[in-house]
């Protein structure tokens, strides 16, 4: 079994068992509901995730120098804006212009690094090349 498949089988696998882990909980127990349709949420968003990207990569995904490059490039380029976004979290904390906790920061971290490293990956695939 080639690699793909049998993330794409373990994949579906976790979905599926999540979200009936979830439907029981919810089903079954009382005081579980919160938790029950969490788990039901994770499995959902697993299954739909694993069904786009077996759609997308059916011959396997695109791979060669460039792309390579271009993802390289990216994840750098987003790094460093992380680093500088963290800079600048310490500087507005130091400072005393906003009261941020640990929940907020991390929250602004997490979707400068996602936001960042998709955006400059997608439009350095439609630039064409990094130099």
């Amino acid at each position: 079994m080639e690699k793909p498949e049998k993330y794409i089988k373990i994949s579906y696998s976790l979905g599926f068992i999540l979200t009936l882990a979830g439907v029981a909980l919810v089903s079954l127990f009382q005081g579980y509901q919160q938790i029950g349709i969490t788990l039901i949420n994770i499995g959902a968003v697993i299954l739909l995730v694993t069904f786009l990207r077996a759609r997308r990569y059916r011959d396997g995904p695109v791979k060669d120098e460039r792309t390579v490059k271009i993802g390289a490039y990216g994840l750098s380029y987003s790094w460093f804006i992380s680093l500088m976004v963290i800079a600048l979290l310490f500087w507005v904390e130091e400072l005393g212009l906003a009261q941020l906790n640990v929940k907020q920061v991390l929250g602004i971290l997490m979707f400068t690094m996602v936001i960042t490293a998709k955006g400059i990956q997608w439009y350095l695939f439609r630039k064409g090349d990094v130099e």
